[in-house]
């Protein structure tokens, strides 16, 4: 497993740098849809196994939508503007019921199925299109690569410790396999690749704004980490797919960065400037 783990992210953050540091805006943005299309499906599919292809892809065109839109930001501004993203979601929600109500075959699983689909867009297109705002700014290819190593950083530290000297488990009922020390060492790891990066990343940001900032990526990368496990907890799967070997799916490797990314938007918008 940790060979599989280990060559599946030796594979990847190669391409994910290229992308980031020479891909451009538009580069970045098709790789995002890309990422949010295969979550989409593997959200879909946890909770709606037996939806057809065509309904799948039905809410993955509308997500992939409500992505773009924020591609309304201007480069290199310091101020995102919200008003795309709210009126392309405020759209959306109105032609799902409008799907809804003309899908007469529907009815039985109505509420059920219109609710998966209002979450799927609020917790994958909404929440990763701040990586679209993010990019946009001036040092946004900076912010993004800092926060990409230090949620990687905690997720491995939290991972081989826990493993070696956790006993006291953190959330058993949600996440059998954290532990308080794992925790612990999860957020020594982060504020230590926050501090080590930032240096060199981010010179104009302190030292102190660098810790505080990596330490609470880690607290609501853990919330995002945990909001995950619970999903699957309901449904009793234990990864959302096997698409990427050692890690499971596209998923489960975004669910620490989907909390993550609009807390670094907002803190290098209003409080670092």
């Amino acid at each position: 497993m940790h060979a599989r783990r280990w060559l599946t992210a030796l594979i990847l953050l190669p391409i994910l740098l290229v992308v980031l540091f020479w891909g451009g805006h538009g580069f970045f943005v098709l790789l995002l849809l890309v990422v949010n299309g295969l979550a989409q499906w593997e959200f879909l599919g946890m909770f709606q196994p037996e939806t057809d292809a065509f309904r799948r892809m039905k809410a993955i065109i509308l997500g992939s939508v409500l992505l773009l839109s924020f591609c309304t930001a201007q480069r290199a501004t310091t101020l995102c503007n919200p008003s795309g993203p709210l009126f392309v979601l405020v759209g959306i929600i109105f032609v799902l019921f409008l799907f809804y109500l003309i899908a007469y075959s529907h009815i039985p699983d109505l509420s059920r199925d219109l609710m998966v689909n209002v979450l799927a867009l609020l917790y994958l297109p909404l929440l990763l299109g701040h990586f679209v705002w993010l990019r946009y700014l001036s040092d946004g290819q900076w912010w993004i690569f800092w926060l990409l190593a230090v949620i990687m950083a905690g997720d491995t530290g939290a991972f081989y410790i826990g493993r070696t000297w956790g006993r006291a488990k953190l959330y058993p009922e949600v996440s059998p396999g954290k532990t308080w020390i794992g925790v612990a060492g999860g957020m020594a790891a982060a504020v230590i690749a926050g501090l080590g990066l930032g240096r060199w990343a981010l010179p104009q940001v302190s030292l102190a704004s660098l810790a505080g900032l990596a330490l609470l990526l880690a607290v609501v990368g853990l919330l995002g980490d945990l909001f995950e496990s619970m999903l699957k907890r309901q449904m009793q799967v234990k990864d959302t797919s096997e698409l990427l070997p050692g890690h499971g799916g596209m998923l489960d490797r975004l669910d620490s960065l989907l909390f993550a990314a609009p807390l670094v938007v907002y803190v290098r918008l209003f409080l670092i400037g």
